[in-house]
C-alpha cells in the first residue's frame, strides 16, 4: 500500500511540474526576426570582417583582391584595365604543426583571410575554414607575414586575401 502511495504521489508530482512547464512555454515567446539568416549575414563574422565594414563606413578603400596572381585577374567588374600593382611576399613564416593535432593525425588545408594595409602589413587575420586544431598556429604565421605595398593608380591601399596552409599527417 506505501509504495502505491508513493508511486501515485510521484506520478501525481511529476504531472504537477510538467503542466507548470507547458503554462510557462505557452506564454508569447519574444518577437524574433523573421529572417534570422538574412539578419546573421550581415553581421561581421570574425575581425577581418569587422576592419573591412569599420573602412567601408569610412569611405576608404579595400581591395578584395586574392593575394596569389595566378587566381585574380587586372580587370574591374567594367572589365576596364586597372593600374595595379600587386604587394608582393616579403616574409611569409610557416606555421608549426602543433604536436596535439600531430597526435590528432590532423591535416588539410587552413585558409586564412587577412586585411594588409597600406605599408603591407597585416592588420588582421581570421581563419575561414580547415582543421580546429590547426587554425590557430595558421592565423599566428598568417599576422607575421609581410607584403610589399599594393598600389592602385600609384597610391597604397588597403587589400583583403586568403592565404592557404596545407598540412601533411606523417
Amino acid at each position: 500500500m506505501r509504495n502505491t502511495t508513493l508511486s501515485l504521489f510521484a506520478f501525481f508530482l511529476i504531472l504537477t511540474v510538467s503542466s507548470l512547464a507547458q503554462a510557462q512555454d505557452s506564454k508569447p515567446a519574444e518577437q524574433k526576426p523573421a529572417t534570422p539568416a538574412a539578419e546573421d549575414s550581415e553581421k561581421p563574422k570574425n575581425e577581418v570582417e569587422k576592419l573591412i565594414a569599420e573602412a567601408s563606413k569610412r569611405g576608404e578603400k579595400v581591395l578584395k583582391r586574392c593575394i596569389d596572381p595566378k587566381s585574380c585577374g587586372d580587370e574591374s567588374p567594367s572589365g576596364q584595365q586597372l593600374n595595379l600593382e600587386r604587394g608582393r611576399a616579403v616574409n611569409l613564416p610557416v606555421p608549426a604543426y602543433p604536436p596535439i593535432a600531430r597526435a590528432a593525425h590532423a591535416q588539410g588545408s587552413v585558409e586564412v583571410q587577412v586585411i594588409i594595409d597600406e605599408e603591407g602589413k597585416v592588420i588582421a587575420a581570421a581563419s575561414i575554414n580547415g582543421h580546429p586544431l590547426l587554425q590557430a598556429t595558421c592565423v599566428r604565421a598568417a599576422r607575421a607575414s609581410e607584403f610589399t605595398p599594393t598600389k592602385l593608380e600609384g597610391v597604397p591601399v588597403k587589400v583583403t586575401g586568403v592565404l592557404r596552409y596545407n598540412f601533411v599527417a606523417q
